[in-house]
């Protein structure tokens, strides 16, 4: 019902235009779902998986064939009756009609009906799944970006912030070394951590348009249109990870469709078996045979009535060809019960690296956030320090470079927090119940 809602609002909802020159996440991840191919191949694959899910296609009704055919001809007769009489007549027309109406019902064959339905049930899971796993996929791959986005917006901010800070650093340098009162190397310093500066922030420039052509290849427009993230802050959840584990068995679409294999095998292994049980068939036929002639012995011959039949066919040997079949289906359970395993380890692997990433740079941003403050005031009072000469460049510059390092750090700790949230919400397949 889930995906089913989402496919709804995809293609009912009010879609973001594509002339909108920002939008936030969620509106990113509507236009990223509408228009995503995978998404629109799997969701034709689940429509093939529910078109065949019926009683019908499992063998389960009957089967009825009407056939009629005509002749027509000429001929000529030449009888010799027991009597003695003889009929001898040339280009004598006669005519035969036959019809029959034949109905076939297997009412039983091992119970392979039930099973069969029990596997077509199973792949239209199995194609629900598969829409949940690419749509999951798509809303994974649109956050990264666009956190990455909010990741170099902050960065560009900050970038401006320490160019006006350079700027002020040179203005006191060009001042006192014209007043005779600062070194040269202190202004010509001053200016080459300035155009530092400004080369850095040209390169996060370059940075948010390789990032912005990705979202734009994501939502199928043009790889230069223009758009601003309208977020402008990260959204970091509080996550508990005793609550996380039993998830992924409930919700991974990788690990549900490894189950749902190991259950198809489970299904196949009764359509195999139920081959080597009796079947019962319910036939009727009902015939009209009707032969018409201007001579001869019989100038009307008809017979009409319908008959009915049960048939038991009984399977004696056939080359043991079930019983190898048994045995590959059951190698084959065991061998996707190993894969299920394996897989139910790796997720457990990265969920758990997933947390404590999160844990980490959630801890290293709270930190950084401090000396952020810290090195403001640092560099503040550096710089009066400068001002009134009771300091030199050396120090004002590596107050700035403080700040700078204090600032990225804390930047990149808050992305990486955010960025590992949303892992562990793909892993344990929340990522679309946003």
């Amino acid at each position: 019902m889930r995906i089913k809602a989402v496919l709804l609002s995809l293609l009912f909802a009010n879609a973001v235009s594509s002339q909108d020159s920002s939008f936030t996440a969620k509106e990113a991840i509507d236009m990223a779902l509408k228009q995503n191919l995978d998404i629109q191949i799997a969701s034709t694959d689940l429509d093939i998986a529910k078109a065949n899910n019926n009683v019908g296609n499992a063998g389960g009704l009957p089967t009825i064939a009407g056939n009629i055919f005509n002749t027509e001809g000429n001929s000529n007769i030449n009888q010799k009756l027991a009597n003695g009489n003889s009929i001898v007549r040339n280009n004598v027309s006669n005519s035969n009609i036959n019809a029959n109406l034949a109905i076939s019902w297997r009412i039983y064959n091992g119970m392979r009906v039930r099973s069969t339905l029990e596997r077509f049930d199973a792949m239209e899971k199995m194609g629900t799944i598969a829409v949940t796993q690419q749509i999951d996929q798509v809303i994974f791959d649109v956050l990264n970006i666009y956190y990455n986005l909010i990741r170099l917006n902050k960065q560009v901010i900050a970038t401006k912030a320490i160019i006006d800070l350079s700027k002020e650093r040179l203005k006191i340098a060009e001042t006192r070394f014209n007043v005779g009162n600062g070194a040269k190397t202190d202004m010509l310093q001053a200016k080459i951590d300035l155009n530092a500066q400004e080369v850095n922030l040209q390169n996060i420039f370059k940075q948010v348009a390789n990032t912005k052509a990705s979202m734009n290849a994501l939502l199928k427009k043009d790889a230069g249109a223009a758009f601003n993230p309208k977020e402008e802050q990260f959204s970091i959840p509080s996550i508990e990870y005793n609550t996380l584990v039993s998830k992924i068995d409930q919700q991974n679409p990788q690990l549900l469709l490894a189950q749902q294999e190991k259950l198809n095998l489970m299904i196949e292994k009764k359509i195999i078996s139920s081959q080597r049980m009796p079947s019962v068939s319910l036939n009727s036929n009902t015939v009209l045979n009707r032969s018409k002639s201007t001579a001869g012995f019989f100038l009307t011959n008809q017979t009409f009535g319908p008959n009915i039949g049960l048939g038991i066919g009984i399977p004696i040997f056939n080359g043991n060809i079930n019983k190898t079949q048994l045995k590959v289906n059951s190698i084959q359970q065991k061998r996707q019960e190993l894969q299920t395993e394996q897989l139910r380890a790796l997720l457990q692997r990265d969920l758990l690296i997933a947390f404590q990433e999160y844990q980490n740079a959630v801890s290293v941003s709270m930190v950084e956030e401090s000396n952020v403050k810290l090195a403001e005031e640092n560099n503040f009072i550096s710089t009066e320090r400068f001002k009134k000469l009771q300091s030199n460049s050396i120090e004002l510059r590596q107050a700035q470079l403080s700040l700078i390092e204090a600032q990225d750090r804390y930047i990149n700790a808050q992305y990486r927090a955010q960025i590992a949230a949303t892992a562990i919400r793909f892993i344990t397949g929340e990522i679309s119940k946003q």
